[in-house]
């Protein structure tokens, strides 16, 4: 269990520093006087660094550990971090979290690997190991009152962590095989994989990114309402974690995948169409649900494509899918910028319903055969 602990806490911290810009876009908004198009810019420069840096870092973890990348990845990150609380213009902002997209990208692909590694059911324990996720997204939303009137000290908490979770992982071996044939990993199946990824993760992180700031700033509904409906739609993404141990093991994966695609199309959909605010309630609840529910089946069908090069594949997959969680914040604000609001929602569906088209050419995942194949 330490070993998955590692791996949770280090996802957790990543996470925690990416999307906690969702709740933070507001103090900064105020403060820098920044306008839609540069809150959604900030996170294209973390993502920008953290696609730039995803196989390198998956090449380097399978070649010398994964305990040894976090111990890199999180001191580096952490110690890079500390500026933020003296910035005092955009540009600074900006090269901070380029820098902060580069560094932290050796973490999810370590904790995948390790948890790769463990001889039990690997989609209930990629499964665990994604909760991070909507647990952190539900701490920020349950917190962002606080995180918004104290987000220095959130940066020092941030950076503790860090540094602790760094220097943990030096102190911790972890039996993960190192990977050989690395060539295997680039074929077309896995470039297909990939690209579902990132339809997918253009929904998720697009919608985490940008709809606490896009209640508050743009849509006129008050601050304690949108916390909310932010909260909802936490709690959301971490019943979908519940649900994915419920039936991964009777389900399979891609047809999970097909089926939380739909949802979530036809949720955010709805969410940009609705003014009653009553309905969206339940549809920030349903929106939550799906915009993580298709996340750890297809983490697992990555990583059974090539177990044995496991950050590898997580690496290069990190760094085809991750353009959606780039391009996606910034898409929203750009299209808020030109006064069309309804629309830069609605476009969150772009990248899951791409999804759910790639998967429609997949005939099944139930023989895949290690060789990075699908039938």
């Amino acid at each position: 269990m330490k070993y998955l602990g590692l791996s949770w806490t280090a996802t957790f911290l990543q996470l925690a520093l990416r999307l906690s810009w969702g709740v933070i876009a507001v103090t900064f908004a105020y403060t820098l006087h920044l306008n839609s198009v540069e809150i959604g810019t900030v996170l294209f420069l973390f993502y920008a660094g953290y696609v730039a840096s995803s196989i390198p870092w998956g090449t380097l973890i399978d070649k010398v550990g994964p305990n040894k990348v976090i111990t890199l990845s999180a001191i580096t990150s952490g110690v890079l971090l500390l500026p933020i609380l003296l910035i005092n213009n955009i540009f600074q902002l900006y090269a901070i979290y380029l820098a902060e997209g580069v560094l932290t990208a050796g973490l999810f692909p370590s904790s995948v690997k390790i948890v790769s590694s463990l001889e039990r059911p690997l989609t209930p324990y990629l499964a665990l190991l994604e909760s991070a996720a909507p647990i952190v997204l539900l701490v920020i939303a349950l917190a962002s009152g606080i995180i918004i009137n104290y987000w220095r000290e959130f940066y020092v908490v941030l950076f503790i962590a860090l540094i602790i979770t760094g220097l943990s992982s030096h102190l911790v071996r972890v039996n993960a095989r190192k990977g050989k044939n690395v060539r295997r990993v680039f074929n077309r199946d896995m470039a297909k994989v990939s690209l579902i990824r990132g339809g997918e993760l253009w929904g998720t992180w697009g919608a985490s990114s940008w709809l606490f700031p896009f209640l508050v700033l743009y849509d006129g509904i008050p601050k304690n309402e949108s916390e909310v409906l932010f909260v909802l739609y936490a709690v959301g993404q971490v019943l979908s974690i519940i649900i994915n141990n419920k039936i991964s093991t009777r389900v399979r994966d891609l047809t999970l995948v097909r089926t939380s695609l739909i949802v979530f199309i036809l949720s955010v959909i709805l969410v940009s169409f609705l003014r009653y605010f009553s309905f969206l309630y339940g549809l920030s609840l349903l929106l939550g649900i799906s915009s993580f529910l298709y996340r750890p089946p297809t983490d697992s069908v990555i990583v059974k494509m090539n177990k044995e090069n496991a950050g590898t594949s997580m690496g290069l997959a990190n760094a085809v899918s991750q353009v959606g969680s780039m391009t996606a914040p910034l898409i929203v604000g750009l299209l808020i910028s030109l006064g069309d609001p309804t629309f830069a929602i609605a476009s969150l569906s772009l990248g899951p319903l791409t999804s759910l088209i790639l998967v429609s050419t997949i005939k099944s995942d139930e023989n895949l055969d290690g060789k990075g194949t699908l039938s």
